[in-house]
């Protein structure tokens, strides 16, 4: 049976809204400085006017090596798969090698919608491709 709803933690990188869906979270904790970890701006490689100052680390389920740092989250929202919408054809290839698998529209903007298991980069992390000390 197919899902109906999803739930998404929603978080907030320079005026972009991101939704992550939360069963592919294991947990979520405070930063640990001592924790090799990759900044959510990186996996997505966005240029970031923020600060730097995480607060989160979260782990993913079956790659839970490498965390991923994240500013605090806004909220975690129940969405219907209904009001979820596909990529644009031209967008696809670029987006999904980044993860980006779909948007949900809202009256103040769009989420978008990230992956972890379909985003290269963090797969190369994850599988020890990239070396860690050197991000």
């Amino acid at each position: 049976m197919a899902r109906k709803d999803i739930q998404l933690l929603i978080l907030t990188i320079d005026g972009k809204r991101y939704g992550i869906d939360v069963d592919q979270i294991a947990y979520m904790s405070n930063v640990d400085n001592n924790e090799a970890a990759i900044s959510m701006e990186h996996l997505l490689e966005i240029a970031s006017e923020a600060n730097g100052k995480y607060s989160k680390m979260l782990f993913i389920k079956r790659r839970m090596k490498i965390p991923i740092l994240i500013y605090e989250p806004d909220e975690v929202a129940t969405v219907s798969v209904a009001d979820i919408r596909s990529l644009p054809n031209i967008l696809m290839l670029p987006a999904g090698n980044k993860g980006v698998w779909g948007f949900w529209p809202q009256a103040q903007g769009i989420v978008i919608l990230i992956d972890f298991y379909k985003n290269q980069l963090f797969e190369q992390f994850t599988s020890g491709t990239i070396d860690m000390r050197s991000k």
